[in-house]
């Protein structure tokens, strides 16, 4: 994780630091802090660093515009530099430069001790990352282990998330990513979390396996909608090519206590979506319909059961005889039992529909030309969508 550069300068805004370019990279994100004093040293940087020179290195070979290009690029947060007997001033070519790329540098008189403000920085940042880690830790024994409530009630308490507060889960899911999915789904869980503080309070946003979880406490459904759109807004923005997500988002609990159903819920969704089977902008437990009432069954062996005894068997025959019945089914249903329409989407005869719907019959000993029995039908195949 990392902490962003606006919120670590202000725990040293009382020690006489100053921003004399590069502002527009103020939200950089910061990982650490390193010393740099000489080209070689900048080997040592691996990106997200605030990084610290007193000039002492500098000489002949390589001035301060040249060590903060290096600095730039090995993608470094931002530069303080302490002035004093090395360097007196920062030249105007070093300020533009940092103007240009949104490289933010900073100075600090040599009074200041930096051994001090390096201190203040890493343990700021270990704060933060404990803090964070903690909050994800406490979210994750709630949707997980509920029934064992001395893992995240005092815990998340002690963060501000009070138990009896009504919260939502919302669940991401990156796919066709070319890079490491671990490190992938972090950088979007820290770009997320910083976007996100700007504007939001009483939210955690961290990943579970594949998966990155929204959790908000304490809104209205009119914020939540808000809150998730935003922030699906800016997921996409921060896709790179070739990426893309799928999202779900479950109802507003009556506690924390209840967090797990939600999460249930957004996984349903999100599968959904991923699969295809409903669109992308359908993200919100209150938008599914009919689908809502198959989330709100808690026993799966209820939902396996019903699956079993109406599409199964069909799907079973299709897998043994490699016919494709199940398609013609799910096509017939979709166009409310209209055979010609049927017929029309799939390319084929009516009669070889009709023939293949004489044979779904007699398989699911079920007559297809009654409401009720097309109704069933439906709902197991919803129920197939969701398994």
């Amino acid at each position: 994780m990392a902490m962003e550069l606006q919120r670590l300068m202000e725990k040293v805004s009382h020690m006489d630091v100053s921003l004399i370019a590069g502002k527009g990279g103020i939200h950089n994100l910061v990982t650490w802090v390193h010393m740099v004093e000489t080209a070689e040293a900048s080997d040592f940087l691996e990106g997200g660093e605030i990084a610290f020179t007193t000039g002492l290195g500098l000489g002949t070979q390589t001035n301060l515009l040249d060590l903060i290009q290096l600095m730039y690029e090995k993608k470094v947060a931002g530069v303080i530099v302490n002035t004093g007997p090395f360097i007196e001033e920062i030249p105007q070519d070093t300020i533009d430069f940092c103007n240009e790329k949104n490289f933010p540098l900073f100075v600090i008189p040599w009074k200041i001790h930096l051994a001090e403000v390096m201190r203040i920085f890493c343990f700021a940042i270990t704060k933060d990352e404990q803090r964070i880690l903690e909050t994800a830790a406490g979210f994750k024994n709630a949707i997980f282990f509920p029934k064992q409530e001395e893992l995240y009630v005092v815990p998340l308490s002690q963060q501000g998330f009070r138990v009896n507060w009504k919260y939502a889960v919302c669940m991401l899911n990156l796919s066709h990513t070319a890079t490491t999915l671990s490190i992938r789904l972090e950088q979007l869980v820290s770009s997320l979390d910083t976007y996100a503080r700007h504007k939001y309070d009483n939210f955690a946003i961290f990943s579970h396996d594949t998966e990155i979880l929204i959790v908000a406490g304490n809104y209205s459904e009119h914020e939540l909608h808000a809150f998730i759109q935003d922030l699906r807004s800016r997921a996409s923005q921060l896709l790179a090519s070739g990426e893309s997500v799928s999202m779900g988002c479950g109802k507003l609990t009556k506690s924390i206590r209840c967090l797990w159903k939600s999460y249930r819920q957004a996984k349903s969704i999100q599968k959904l979506q991923e699969n295809g089977k409903i669109d992308h902008s359908l993200i919100f437990y209150s938008d599914m319909g009919i689908y809502k009432l198959l989330m709100g069954i808690e026993d799966r062996e209820i939902i396996q059961e019903y699956y079993d005894k109406t599409i199964r068997p069909l799907l079973d025959y299709d897998e043994k005889n490699d016919s494709d019945l199940a398609v013609v089914l799910r096509a017939y249903l979709n166009h409310n039992g209209s055979v010609k329409e049927t017929a029309d989407e799939l390319y084929v005869h009516r009669n070889t529909i009709n023939y293949k719907l004489t044979r779904i019959s007699e398989i699911l000993d079920m007559d297809l030309s009654q409401l009720n029995t097309r109704l069933q039908l439906s709902v197991g195949f919803m129920l197939e969508d969701m398994l």
